[in-house]
């Protein structure tokens, strides 16, 4: 789809270590032309994770932020060290740096672009689980970092009462809190999938009740329709079993009669 907002030039403003700042010429909708900025991060971006400790808290860190001039809660994070970094490696890495702990699961939450109007900053979140302490921080000359750990019940009222508000750490700790109440409907479809297709106890039972009779009353039904159950045919005293009449049979009862006269 092309676009009326489109971009005509790029110019590099200035270079530093890991960011670009460039100076675009933009043509807008209605044909003015103006001068945007936009800053260009030359790895790419960053990973973070959401630590979940074996109790279910969540392990984060506290560290100053001199843009903002204050203190910060965030999850832990980190930028690639270079642009073909696998995101999954630079969370593992920055997780353990730190805070001394290493994942033994990842999942993958979200990607998110941490600055879409002007800048190409990516951030994937995953889910770090079966935390093993492996070591002590090794953090860099310029980090100052308290760990904290918090529930997620904590975490979010903290967020929904403007008390978090890093970017990443927000969206981290909300995809962890979908991906909870997805796996918890997953498993409760399993267990009613389950629970469906087998029967329950009092109809097992009620079948079973229903085959004894329906076989007692064939049986009893079979002996009243016959009258010639064990014991009740009084030309068969012992009860046994009667052999049908042959043609022999016949014949030597009329020989008997033709005898006798």
């Amino acid at each position: 789809m092309e676009h009326k907002l489109h971009r005509t030039d790029r110019q590099l403003a200035c270079a530093g270590a890991v960011l670009e700042f460039y100076r675009d010429t933009m043509v807008l909708p209605d044909g003015q032309v103006q001068t945007w900025d936009y800053v260009h991060h030359k790895k790419g971006g960053g990973a973070c994770t959401v630590p979940v400790l074996p109790d279910g808290r969540i392990l984060l860190i506290r560290q100053f932020r001199p843009a903002i001039d204050r203190e910060a809660l965030e999850l832990p994070a980190g930028a690639r060290d270079s642009s073909g970094e696998d995101p999954a490696v630079t969370a593992a890495r920055e997780l353990e740096e730190e805070t001394g702990y290493r994942p033994g699961r990842m999942t993958k939450l979200a990607h998110i672009l941490t600055a879409i109007a002007w800048c190409n900053e990516s951030t994937d979140i995953y889910l770090a689980r079966d935390l093993e302490p492996v070591s002590s921080q090794h953090l860099d000359e310029a980090e100052e970092i308290e760990l904290c750990i918090m529930s997620l019940d904590e975490l979010c009222s903290r967020i929904f009462a403007g008390e978090i508000q890093d970017a990443k750490t927000v969206a981290g700790i909300m995809a962890y809190r979908s991906f909870l109440a997805m796996e918890e409907q997953k498993n409760a479809s399993a267990s009613s999938a389950e629970d469906s297709s087998e029967p329950s106890d009092s109809s097992a039972a009620s079948g079973h009740s229903a085959a004894s009779g329906i076989s007692g009353s064939s049986e009893n039904g079979s002996q009243k329709d016959s009258g010639k159950g064990p014991g009740n045919d009084p030309g068969n005293p012992s009860g046994g079993f009667q052999r049908p009449d042959t043609l022999l049979d016949k014949l030597q009862r009329i020989v008997r009669r033709a005898r006798t006269g």
